[in-house]
């Protein structure tokens, strides 16, 4: 991924600070294995409240003005969305969105500009998820290092894509503008991320999170458009939801 070896130097020493979620911590823990994941440009940064510590966010910032980003997004409210594109130097990752639970946890240059960060279908759906505590709370305890960046363990990213899938999925329903290739793109990253669990583990995370993972299940099942060979999995959409059912205990259908 580019851009990934400097974000890693220059953010050592603060992995108590973030994690990764999203697409940059699949590619990361797919490529770990050996596995392809899909193409992805941007770093999905999440800052724990419980280790907010100034020096992060003045790092965070020293990060920004390195790689040159002209384009400075930011959101308003009790929580925060920062987003970071164009570069001038083509080192640096091609997009950074950061995401905040609390207000003010980065510290901009003087007269650092920012332009309102429009409210998109990733965004929306990234921020109810977050906000919720289930989800919040599982977050903070399911992280990993891996290389020197702490990524959402792929046991909890594939809850937080079925999630996604389903928040996107129900507000394109009601008729809000939300591309279908989004809502099938977290879909298909979920089966990506089940080939790095064997079928003998068995996953314990909270009820409420476990309930959304069975309803992503039955919801698969019943639209009967998903093909694992779409993606490289050869096998059939049946056998991977029981994978799914029977590694976090859901149940049968």
């Amino acid at each position: 991924m580019r851009g990934l070896d400097l974000f890693r130097e220059h953010f050592a020493g603060f992995a108590p600070n973030y994690v990764l979620i999203g697409g940059g911590a699949c590619e990361i823990v797919m490529e770990e294995v050996g596995l392809d994941f899909r193409a992805t440009k941007d770093l999905d940064i999440v800052i724990l409240v419980e280790a907010l510590d100034a020096a992060f966010g003045e790092r965070f910032w020293t990060f920004v003005e390195d790689g040159g980003y002209q384009q400075r997004e930011r959101s308003t409210g009790d929580k925060e969305f920062y987003r970071f594109q164009k570069p001038e130097n083509a080192e640096f990752p091609s997009m950074l969105e950061l995401f905040s639970r609390a207000p003010d946890v980065i510290t901009p240059a003087d007269g650092s500009a920012f332009t309102p960060l429009p409210v998109d279908e990733d965004i929306t759906s990234l921020s109810a998820i977050l906000l919720d505590e289930d989800y919040y709370q599982a977050l903070t305890e399911h992280r990993r290092i891996i290389d020197g960046v702490p990524v959402l363990d792929e046991r909890l990213l594939i809850p937080f894509k079925a999630k996604a899938h389903l928040d996107l999925a129900a507000r394109r329903e009601r008729g809000e503008a939300v591309d279908q290739k989004s809502v099938r793109k977290h879909r298909a990253d979920v089966f990506r991320l089940l080939q790095l669990l064997a079928d003998s583990e068995r996953i314990v995370i909270a009820g409420p999170i476990l309930a959304d993972l069975a309803t992503f299940a039955e919801k698969v099942d019943k639209d009967g458009d998903f093909k694992p060979s779409d993606i490289g999995i050869k096998s059939d959409v049946k056998e991977q939801t029981t994978r799914l059912r029977t590694i976090y205990s859901l149940g049968a259908e």
